[in-house]
C-alpha cells in the first residue's frame, strides 16, 4: 500500500508515455511514438550550427513524442492523457492551458531543481490530430519554442 502511495511522486515526464501506453492504449487504437534519449541528443547537439539549439540538445535528457492522426482516436486519447495527469501525477502543475475553437493545449510541468524539470505537453489541433511531447532535462523554454517553430515550418532538425 505504501509503494501505491509514493509512486505518484516518483513519477517523470519520460514515464509519462510509458504509463499512458501501458494503461490507455488499446491494441485497435495504434499511435505513433518516437523516444529521442540523451545519446541521439547529443549527436544532434554536435550536428547543429545554432548555438542556442545545440546547448539546449546538450541540456536535456530525452524528448518523447506520441501521436495519432485519426480523429475519434484523438478525441479519445487527450481525454485519457489528461485524466492520466490527473489522477496518477498529482506533482505536476498545470502551465498552460489553451482552449480554442477546435485546439486543444495542456502543458503540465515539475520542477525537481534549476537543473531538472520535466514537461508534459498535451495537443489536440484543429485538424483533430493528437500530440503529446514529454520533455526531461534542463529545460530552456525559449530554444523548445525556437525547435517546436523550426518544426511546424516543416524543417529539417539538425
Amino acid at each position: 500500500m505504501l509503494f501505491s502511495v509514493l509512486l505518484p511522486a516518483t513519477l517523470s515526464a519520460d514515464n509519462f508515455v510509458s504509463v499512458f501506453m501501458d494503461r490507455c492504449v488499446e491494441e485497435e487504437r495504434a499511435l505513433n511514438n518516437v523516444n529521442i534519449g540523451k545519446t541521439m541528443l547529443d549527436k544532434m547537439a554536435a550536428n547543429t550550427d545554432d548555438e542556442e539549439l545545440k546547448t539546449a540538445f546538450k541540456e536535456l535528457n530525452s524528448i518523447r513524442i506520441v501521436s495519432t492522426d485519426n480523429v475519434e482516436d484523438s478525441k479519445y486519447y487527450f481525454k485519457k492523457a489528461n485524466e492520466l495527469i490527473k489522477e496518477s501525477f498529482g506533482d505536476y502543475e498545470e502551465a498552460v492551458s489553451v482552449n480554442e475553437m477546435d485546439s486543444k493545449i495542456s502543458v503540465w510541468i515539475k520542477r525537481q531543481h534549476e537543473e531538472k524539470q520535466d514537461l508534459i505537453l498535451i495537443s489536440l489541433d484543429g485538424d483533430g490530430k493528437l500530440t503529446i511531447i514529454t520533455v526531461s532535462g534542463k529545460i530552456d523554454f525559449n530554444s523548445l519554442s525556437k525547435l517546436s517553430g523550426s518544426l511546424r515550418n516543416g524543417q529539417q532538425l539538425p
